[in-house]
């Protein structure tokens, strides 16, 4: 029973890793688009559209099995540590991101406030990693 445990709450951590690879692979759409012109740049910005939308419901979906983890293993539901508080907190952060980058396209304001956005969530998923990564030894 203690090694389903520990496979369970090591769902999370495994499905975020992932989401966080993709993630940064998406945030290098900053340096990519100023490379690309015309219909090209059309298609990679619908590409892009989507794959933020997929990143979002992916973050969702990892969020909610760090939840189930934690009520199977009876941990509870309420996070103990500031890294089960900051991700509820990034999870809202990448939503309005997603939200602003949809709505980018007609407005270059919210173009330049997804950018931003965007930069400070890669430096709260750091964080928020980081708070992870230490969290992960007191739980297992």
């Amino acid at each position: 029973m203690e090694a389903l445990n520990t496979i369970i709450l090591l769902l999370h951590p495994i499905t975020a890793v992932a989401i966080l690879a993709w993630m940064w692979w998406q945030y290098g759409w900053k340096r990519k688009s100023h490379e690309l012109k015309g219909e090209s740049r059309r298609e990679e910005i619908e590409r892009h559209e989507k794959v933020g939308e997929r990143i979002l419901l992916a973050a969702i979906i990892s969020v909610m099995i760090a939840f189930v983890a934690r009520w199977y293993t009876g941990l509870g539901l309420i996070p103990g540590s500031l890294h089960g508080f900051t991700g509820p907190l990034g999870i809202t952060l990448l939503w309005i991101t997603a939200r602003w980058g949809r709505k980018s396209r007609k407005d270059r304001v919210t173009r330049k406030k997804h950018g931003r956005a965007a930069d400070l969530l890669i430096a709260v998923m750091f964080f928020h990693s980081f708070l992870g990564f230490l969290y992960i030894f007191s739980v297992i």
